[in-house]
């Protein structure tokens, strides 16, 4: 272990990271980073032990710490903390000893603030009393089902209104948690009705619980005969009476305890009001789902939910996602971007419209959606039970040109394994091939894409004749001639006049960004994503630009897909940088080259990374390999002819002479810098894919084929690994 300084602004950007302090202010951020320390574990050291005393709270800066316990010679592993989790805070509150053991993975920095400096800190912030005081409840419900370490979690689903399909996304939710964990789940209703009765209950269950019954919660015999099991597999609890009946909302807190010590995940539905039964659910929640609809009507009564929440309830923006339920028939939609605008905050998931022979929405339909696993609805519902249940599994693709057909070998072992991504995150080539399968391509389709290229010309025509010619030099060009034109005649003028111009071009155009305009790319862009935005991926898509005048990263993940590819393929010194949201952007691998911390920060608990640039050992290899294939030539062309011998090295000395063009240094020296970075990104991965070609040119489209049999062949050596981080068997 050992202690390094660090700047306080550097520990500001790490503590913006975690939950626990997102609400704080920048001048509380500050107070926060002033007590703490940044100390380096390496890889196999142990932050503390099972029975030590606490004296600290912890949060991880980079890398990944195994929490675990020990019975004699025997282990077993709690879980895995990554970058951005936070840890020590619950031995500190109840002043016990810590329960687990937690050892580094890799090598790890954490930021530690000190127990004494923890009591300052959360005196002098009231609201994290609020967020920990939660926590502290979580884990106090946390239990242990045959043997294995296991945390319930209360998720509510509330709306400002009806009719926004609440209870469809409900069972989707509570049916997709059951398929994807494998673990029992409730979903509690609070709501009642005849109506959504239906929905929610088979023929022979009456849909209603006495009061009495629930008031016995901690009985199970009588508890066990008002669970009924739905269509789809979870089970459901009638519990509206608790809101019928006077201090029925007593009982809340009660019974959803209970629940927690008998499944994982507690889904509770609530009715469209704002009354103390309500209020009392929503505090016991850990999540609050709240559902609206695209109509403007719906969103503006949303807004105004939010703030009333805020009013009685308190701080939830750690807890509430907003949910938009995309719906037939709303008169009056509103686009995401516009809802998010509205409500202050982002929409954390979209739910495509489910469309039935008879227009109307029905459990049918929903049940048949649900079980079409390719379903648009069904991709969404699988992605939110993943993300509560901290399942989520993200792909970074890093750039590479040429080298990032690679990528289509990876997706092809994944698709066919049906290893699960449920995020992608993609910088230049990795943003071209995760933004066209995101958008629906399978990876079939991106390998016939890349086949279009087989002909050289086909990729250097998107660039030698897109050449970007600034205003200024047509402005010259016409004024030299016009004055030609007047001194020597009209066709001289116009001669004169072009070649000025082209002249002109030439010099200021690489001095304006970039010689190349990308007009021709941003015209085969559109025509591969055929209009699509990113609302209209099948799966969450982020894109990753750079830019130069902040050095922040610019992700994508709103809008156009073919503008957020265009701003992510510019080429710094080749391709003339584009604005896109008030933003100069350039090549996403010039600050990412790897995206794997926007995975992270996006929410991804298991990221796999793919890595296409190769390394010092890997190039030194090629390098003797190409220096014993030109000694094997030597020695032959050393017994051909005279004119051969001599034809060849005229040839040599051509080739030597003009290489390497500009473009090429610009891009090998961007590549050397970038493998610095992705190695460093990579680190924080779960699992890098290295589908490296050492010796293959960045510009090498017309190869695609070597590309991607590597990725195929790395994918498949790592298959196991993949399926044990994506929790599937072997």
């Amino acid at each position: 272990m050992s202690s390094e300084p660090s700047r306080p602004q550097d520990k500001v950007l790490i503590l913006k990271r975690v939950p626990v302090f997102a609400s704080c202010t920048d001048e509380q951020l500050h107070l926060i980073a002033d007590r703490t320390r940044l100390v380096e574990f390496k890889k196999g050291e142990t932050i503390y032990r099972e029975g030590d005393p606490a004296n600290a709270f912890y949060i991880i800066s980079s890398g990944r710490l195994r929490v675990f316990t020990a019975n004699g010679p025997d282990e077993k592993t709690l879980t895995v903390l990554h970058n951005g989790d936070s840890f020590g805070e619950i031995s500190l509150l109840t002043g016990e000893t810590h329960s687990a053991t937690v050892q580094a993975l890799n090598d790890t920095l954490i930021l530690e603030l000190q127990k004494g400096d923890f009591d300052d800190v959360i005196n002098r912030i009231p609201s994290l009393v609020l967020y920990l005081s939660r926590q502290l409840s979580k884990r106090l419900r946390t239990r242990q089902l045959t043997s294995e370490f296991s945390e319930a979690t209360i998720a509510a689903m509330y709306s400002a209104t009806t009719g926004v399909g609440q209870t469809c996304v409900a069972i989707a939710l509570a049916a997709s948690l059951k398929r994807e964990t494998g673990k029992e789940v409730v979903l509690v209703d609070f709501r009642g009705g005849h109506t959504h009765r239906a929905w929610l209950y088979p023929e022979d269950a009456a849909g209603t619980t006495s009061q009495h019954v629930l008031l016995g919660a901690s009985s199970d015999e009588p508890f066990n005969a008002e669970i009924s099991t739905h269509p789809l597999g979870f089970n459901m609890l009638a519990a509206a009476s608790l809101f019928a009946e006077d201090g029925g909302e007593q009982i809340i807190a009660p019974l959803l305890s209970f629940l927690t010590n008998r499944f994982a995940y507690v889904l509770i539905e609530l009715p469209p009001v704002l009354e103390p039964g309500v209020i009392k659910a929503l505090v016991q929640s850990d999540l609050i789902y709240l559902v609206s609809d695209h109509d403007e009507a719906h969103v503006l009564r949303t807004n105004a939910l939010i703030r009333q929440l805020q009013e009685i309830v308190g701080t939830i923006d750690q807890r509430l996602k907003i949910i938009v339920n995309l719906l037939p028939g709303v008169e009056r939609p509103m686009a995401t971007a516009e809802i998010a605008q509205q409500l202050g905050r982002p929409v954390a998931h979209v739910l495509p419209c489910i469309l039935s022979p008879s227009g109307q929405l029905t459990l049918e339909a929903l049940t048949q959606t649900l079980i079409t696993r390719s379903a648009p609805y069904t991709i969404m519902a699988r992605y939110m039970a993943r993300e509560l249940s901290g399942l989520l599994v993200g792909l970074a693709l890093g750039s590479g040109a040429a080298l990032g057909l690679a990528h289509i070998g990876v997706l092809k072992v994944l698709e066919r394994e049906q290893i699960p991504i449920d995020i992608v995150a993609g910088s230049s080539i990795g943003a071209l091939v995760g933004g066209l399968w995101a958008s629906g391509r399978s990876a079939t389709e991106l390998e016939e894409m890349a086949l279009r290229f087989k002909n050289p010309w086909d990729v250097r025509k998107l660039f030698m004749l897109d050449l970007g010619i600034p205003w200024i030099s047509l402005m010259i060009g016409i004024a030299a001639g016009v004055g030609m034109g007047w001194l020597a005649g009209v066709w001289t003028g116009l001669l004169c006049g072009f070649l000025v111009c082209m002249t002109v071009g030439l010099i200021l155009g690489p001095l304006v960004g970039g010689p190349i305009e990308g007009a021709r790319l941003m015209a085969q862009l559109e025509q591969d994503f055929a209009g699509k935005t990113f609302d209209q991926t099948w799966i969450p898509l982020k894109v990753v630009a750079a830019n130069p005048m902040t050095r922040e990263e610019v992700v994508f993940e709103s809008g156009r897909l073919a503008d957020a590819v265009r701003a992510s393929v510019s080429i710094p010194g080749i391709f003339k940088p584009v604005l896109r949201g008030g933003n100069l952007c350039l090549d996403g691998g010039v600050l990412s080259p790897v995206p794997v911390g926007v995975l992270k920060r996006a929410g991804a608990n298991r990221v796999i990374a793919v890595n296409v640039f190769p390394n010092a050992t890997e190039l030194a290899s090629y390098r003797q390999e190409r220096q014993r294939r030109r000694a094997e030539r030597d020695a032959q062309l050393a017994s051909r002819s005279l004119p051969i011998r001599v034809l060849w090295r005229i040839r040599q000395e051509v080739i030597r002479s003009m290489s390497p063009l500009v473009f090429d240094v610009i891009m090998r020296s961007m590549q050397a810098m970038e493998h610095q970075i992705a190695d460093v990104a990579c680190r924080e991965s779960d699992l890098t894919l290295r589908p490296t070609v050492p010796g293959s040119h960045w510009l090498e489209f017309f190869n695609p084929e070597k590309f991607i049999r590597r990725g195929e062949e790395i994918t498949l050596q790592y298959l196991p690994e993949l399926k044990r981080i994506t929790r599937r068997g072997v």
